[in-house]
């Protein structure tokens, strides 16, 4: 279908309003009820007007997932300046927090982003990218402290891949249903975030 004769803002902002009512979905019932109609039905519009804006449905999950890289790579970028100004020890414990953060306060795209299988072939790329952010990201920080000294000299890039499976552990079982205690959940999610802090420091003070 030819899209709309709008001009270029006209059709990004468009692009757009599709994309934050996917997300609002996935907030709200997680991604099964992520669907065209759906979608369409948010934003106030038939569903065949998604793909005036977007190539297919596989497009249309390819450039959400972008949204959501960007938007966690600014957040990373924040973490980042305080790490390269400040406390790299306590710009690293926030970053870890984080992931219990948005397992708590959005605990449907946590599910989606690090639980559930992955069916189509753009979100699964979506978030292998998503993860390679993650990892340059810590391993970055990582690095930075073993200049400073602050962590233990070893490979940043594997140190990063462990501590985020530390982290995450604790809440993919939970938001699997395989440790349905919320509370044990947070009790143990303390322990792993200071596992992952003595691993990098290794006794440091």
């Amino acid at each position: 279908m030819a899209r709309p004769k709008q001009d270029e803002e006209q059709i990004r902002e468009m692009r757009e309003q599709f994309m934050d009512a996917a997300i609002e979905l996935l907030k709200e019932y997680g991604p099964e009820a992520l669907n065209v109609r759906a979608i369409a039905e948010r934003v106030g519009v038939s569903h065949m007007v998604l793909y005036t804006y977007f190539e297919n449905y596989d497009a249309f999950i390819e450039a959400l997932s972008k949204k959501q890289i960007g938007r966690m790579q600014t957040r990373q970028a924040e973490v980042l300046k305080k790490a390269k100004t400040g406390d790299v020890k306590g710009a690293m414990r926030e970053a870890l927090a984080i992931y219990a953060r948005c397992a708590q306060e959005r605990p449907q795209l946590y599910r989606f982003g690090w639980v559930l299988p992955l069916t189509i072939p753009e979100a699964f790329a979506g978030q292998r990218k998503r993860v390679e952010s993650n990892l340059s990201h810590l391993s970055n920080m990582i690095q930075l402290g073993i200049q400073r000294g602050v962590f233990v000299d070893q490979d940043p890039f594997l140190a990063a891949a462990t501590i985020i499976c530390i982290v995450n552990s604790p809440l993919i079982l939970y938001h699997s249903g395989r440790m349905p205690d919320p509370a044990l959940r947070d009790q143990v999610e303390e322990e792993v975030l200071q596992i992952a802090m003595d691993y990098l420091c290794n006794g440091r003070s």
